[in-house]
């Protein structure tokens, strides 16, 4: 007489706990790779917060020949209140960014960056270039924000701007039509 037990037979638990641990195994060994990817995309972030900077002031300076000129060229005399206006020569600011991709570089607070971006404008050319410093390794800033010599990279965006269609000193007249009654 043959039994029937045989052909019912499961899983052993030897076997289940194997299954178990080579799938654990799995996981955490594409944990690290997740992490290393995540790791490796940090810089091409830094990278792009840059950019975004310095198409921002490109964006900046062509509204800036878009509008109305002072009537004065020289910068040390533009208005108080026109912020935006071209100003011929070099100009150095300083703008920040936050990454919130804080966990990577260990901290529990978003990591703030300080891009320095020194500007330049020709007049004579309507040439415009700024140039974005940022970190290679954001995780390597310094404590106060700023980015060491041995890990900063620079981007380089420049353009040749179109003539102003208000030059300096011209009188802007406009006749405004009277609003339609209701």
């Amino acid at each position: 007489m043959a039994s029937t037990r045989t052909a019912e037979r499961g899983f052993t638990l030897l076997e289940v706990l194997v299954c178990v641990g080579v799938l654990a195994l799995a996981g955490a060994a594409s944990a690290g790779a997740f992490a290393a990817v995540a790791r490796q995309a940090l810089p091409g972030t830094t990278r792009d917060l840059a950019l975004m900077v310095g198409e921002n002031a490109l964006a900046r300076a062509r509204a800036a020949i878009a509008y109305a000129s002072s009537p004065s060229a020289d910068g040390a005399t533009l208005l108080s209140d026109r912020s935006w206006g071209l100003v011929p020569g070099a100009t150095d600011v300083v703008a920040g960014g936050e990454l919130r991709a804080s966990a990577m570089c260990g901290a529990s607070t978003p990591v703030i960056l300080q891009l320095p971006i020194a500007a330049s404008y020709d007049m004579s050319s309507q040439r415009f270039t700024v140039v974005v410093t940022y970190p290679r390794d954001p995780c390597a800033l310094a404590p106060d924000g700023s980015i060491p010599a041995a890990d900063a990279l620079t981007l380089t965006l420049g353009e040749t701007l179109p003539p102003s269609a208000y030059p300096p000193g011209q009188l802007l007249t406009r006749a405004v039509a009277t609003p339609a009654r209701m």
